[in-house]
């Protein structure tokens, strides 16, 4: 007898083989469909709904039950950090430009559609390259700027300029706050540096430390060993619960002194896979000798940290 096989075989079952490909291609285009339209925007109500049903609902979704949640966002070596407490969304960096718009699709689908304040450290590309995406696709009211962080134009990079454009073009409220602290209500975020001039970019970041009820986050931007001196002379209260440390962990920051005066339970370094440098080792480990946990944006990816004002727990994305 003649063996038919496998030709015999899909002639016998292509009825049967084209429905199936019929049924994978309308899943693949409707996924597609239903991707696109959530990253625009278009269609959130429905895509909430296809994601809650499905059980893909965005990981950071826990963290809306909490009255304060801080999300460190993974956006490589750079930063970017959105606070939500009592109903205010307040952004602090951007992260690198993204053809993505990753800062910006992070926040949409955290469900978050305003910002109250836009905080950008300093000027350097990996703190507000993505502004523009942020600002075209979210509201903002305010803005915060270092008053030392400008430079003339000649001496800006391209990334600073689409910056100030885009400011300009929406009409966003740009500030340059005095140290001191700002009552947000409910909770306060105190400009602890820089008071003076520290001539340098980094150093001259915006350092915020956060107060809700009895816990507290301190932001370092990308400032060094010379705020941090600084910020130890002050007197100023720098005790917190959570550290974000300074310059994504470079041996520049975090030094033991400072370490031992802000006495962190965790500290946050944001950080990028592709940069082999950051954070340092002899980083890690003073920080790790001063007792803190280190969660890292590139182990971790996205760090989540909720607090109800007494306890803090905090969610992964990894």
């Amino acid at each position: 007898m003649k063996n038919k096989g496998l030709s015999y075989y899909f002639l016998k079952n292509r009825k049967r083989l084209s429905a199936y490909l019929l049924i994978c291609v309308i899943v693949l285009v409707f996924s597609l469909i239903m991707y696109i339209m959530s990253l625009s925007g278009i269609a959130e109500p429905l895509s909430d709904s296809f994601n809650a049903y499905t059980g893909l609902e965005h990981f950071s979704k826990p963290a809306s039950s909490y009255p304060l949640s801080v999300h460190f966002i993974d956006v490589g070596c750079g930063d970017s950090i959105l606070i939500s407490a009592q109903g205010r969304n307040i952004l602090i960096d951007t992260g690198e430009y993204s053809l993505r718009g990753d800062t910006a699709c992070y926040l949409k689908k955290a469900g978050v559609k305003h910002l109250d304040l836009f905080v950008a450290s300093h000027t350097d590309s990996d703190h507000i390259g993505d502004f523009s995406s942020v600002a075209d696709n979210i509201g903002i009211d305010k803005l915060w700027l270092s008053k030392y962080a400008k430079k003339p134009v000649s001496k800006q990079s391209e990334d600073e300029k689409l910056f100030y454009s885009k400011i300009d073009e929406l009409g966003i409220k740009a500030e340059e706050p005095e140290t001191g602290v700002y009552d947000f209500g409910g909770f306060t975020i105190e400009v602890m540096s820089p008071g003076r001039d520290l001539s340098d970019e980094n150093e001259n970041s915006l350092v915020l430390r956060l107060c809700y009820e009895d816990v507290s986050f301190l932001f370092m931007g990308d400032a060094g060993k010379k705020a941090e001196k600084e910020l130890a002379a002050s007197g100023k209260e720098l005790s917190s619960d959570i550290l974000k440390a300074g310059h994504h962990g470079s041996d520049g920051s975090s030094t033991a002194e400072f370490l031992k005066a802000v006495k962190p339970s965790f500290t946050v370094i944001s950080a990028g896979e592709e940069n082999k440098y950051l954070p340092s080792r002899k980083c890690i480990d003073r920080i790790s000798s001063c007792g803190s946990e280190i969660l890292r944006t590139d182990l971790d990816g996205t760090i989540i940290i909720v607090s109800d004002g007494k306890e803090l727990s905090y969610i992964t994305e990894k």
